[in-house]
């Protein structure tokens, strides 16, 4: 190829060889590189989005967790109470109550 002039460039411009002028059929497979790096590289930032926005939902769901645990476990040591289990007996219409008197310890000689 000869001396690249202003002319040669406005009428390969024209008929679509800009590039073959430009000598770029020689880059081709760097291009291709970088146009799958570039493919890599959007695909892994979807990737990494999608991840930090199901960590933000686990977070929420996570805190929503540990208020259930704290309930359940404030229900579960109120119904240790004996006053409580007493309130629920006869609630439910049973006779059983505290003893009156202390357990006797039988002892056999």
């Amino acid at each position: 190829m000869g001396k690249v002039t202003f002319k040669k460039v406005i009428e390969s411009i024209l008929s679509g060889d800009i590039l073959l002028l430009l000598r770029v059929d020689r880059l081709l497979p760097y291009i291709l590189v970088l146009f799958a790096l570039g493919w890599i590289n959007i695909f892994l930032n979807y990737k990494i989005e999608r991840t930090l926005v199901e960590v933000e939902n686990n977070k929420v769901l996570l805190e929503n967790y540990k208020i259930y645990h704290a309930q359940k476990t404030y229900q579960f040591v109120k119904m240790g109470r004996i006053s409580t289990i007493e309130e629920m007996l006869e609630n439910g219409g049973s006779k059983v109550g505290t003893p009156e008197k202390p357990a006797e310890t039988i002892t056999t000689k």
